[in-house]
């Protein structure tokens, strides 16, 4: 009997776990409201798929780089730089299969030391042959730099899963980890700012605190705010839209209201408003809107840092990652849609809250 009922407990609590669906249950919760107060029978039902375009595969955004690592042993023999130890960790089996984000951190480091390297050995008057060697191998290294760094951010897995479609959406509660990767995006903002930097500056320093980027990438990879943050904007939109359409039919069929005179059908059709968008809906719609613009204003900046982009990030960056993009704007006229239906609605039964104002 007890291992029955321990069998029973775990597949209620493994079929609870299952049924877990926060947002689309409030979403869904709120449309249908406004549904069945309007005498409608359309009811929202979110078990929909994104219908999103999708992150380009990681073949096509890798781009190539000038591997030197055989030719740079053989140069600096003579021990100079202090680079050796930093190109045979670089040779090892295990800096062989470094993942992007500790490539990337070896870029910089070698890239720097190199500089003041040279730049010592000039000012000293030293071996006239070496200084030309890692003069070369500065331009060539520098010439790759831009590649390097591009590798080193957007092909980690760590960003690849911030744009993924297996996610769930944003928690009704809390920041869903938009602090943490807002922190991680800035940091790589301040690493993508060397490529400027580099190019256009004869002595430059190596970025404090590399040793904490790898923090950053596991947020990423872990949080995968991004993600989460497609899904709730793309389920925001469908919800908006579907709402809008419920509305909108009930005007074209009879009004609400005569003589904008409330009646008790149109104080239910307030209330729905009062409790399930104001009280539900809209606060979570503006969280996801507010960190939503910062997020996506902190991927614009990162991809600005970049002289050359890969053709089908270009494409990606148009249809998601801006402002101007059809994602957003679909989102935008959704929200705008959505307040007018409200705002005609009321306005019919002279209900409007705040003189005028429904959100």
């Amino acid at each position: 009997m007890p291992n029955r009922y321990f069998i029973m407990l775990s597949m209620t609590l493994l079929l609870l776990g299952c049924e877990q669906r926060p947002v689309e249950s409030m979403l869904e919760r709120y449309s249908n409201r406004v549904a069945n107060s309007l005498d409608s029978d359309a009811q929202l039902d979110l078990n929909i798929s994104l219908d999103l375009p999708l992150y380009p595969r990681r073949r096509e955004r890798i781009r190539s780089v000038t591997d030197l690592r055989q030719g740079l042993l053989d140069v600096l023999k003579l021990r100079h730089c202090q680079l050796i130890p930093l190109v045979a960790k670089r040779n090892s089996s295990l800096g062989k299969v470094m993942p992007p984000s500790r490539q990337l951190v070896y870029e910089i480091q070698f890239l720097s030391r190199l500089n003041n390297c040279r730049q010592t050995l000039r000012q000293s008057q030293a071996d006239e042959e070496l200084t030309q060697q890692l003069d070369e191998i500065y331009r060539i290294k520098k010439e790759s730099f831009e590649a390097s760094l591009w590798n080193g951010i957007f092909t980690s897995e760590a960003i690849e899963r911030n744009f993924s479609h297996s996610e769930a959406a944003l928690p009704l509660e809390g920041d869903g980890g938009f602090s943490q990767t807002r922190q991680a995006l800035e940091a790589f903002n301040r690493i993508a700012a060397l490529n400027n930097i580099i190019h256009n500056q004869t002595r430059w320093d190596e970025p404090n605190n590399l040793d904490q980027l790898e923090p950053h990438y596991q947020a990423l990879s872990t949080l995968r705010y991004g993600s989460r943050w497609l899904r709730s904007i793309y389920l925001m939109t469908y919800t908006l839209n579907h709402t809008a359409s419920v509305i909108e039919q009930r005007l074209q069929q009879r009004p609400l209201c005569y003589n904008q005179q409330a009646t008790p059908k149109a104080l239910i059709v307030k209330n729905v408003f009062n409790k399930y968008y104001a009280g539900e809906l809209q606060p979570y719609m503006a969280k996801i809107d507010r960190d939503g613009r910062e997020w996506l204003r902190l991927n614009q900046q990162l991809l600005a840092n970049f002289n050359y982009i890969p053709a089908t990030m270009l494409q990606y960056q148009a249809l998601m990652l801006t402002m101007n993009s059809p994602f957003w704007q679909h989102y935008t006229q959704a929200r705008d849609r959505h307040t007018q239906a409200w705002q005609r609605l009321l306005k019919q039964c002279n209900l409007m809250p705040n003189g005028g104002q429904s959100g």
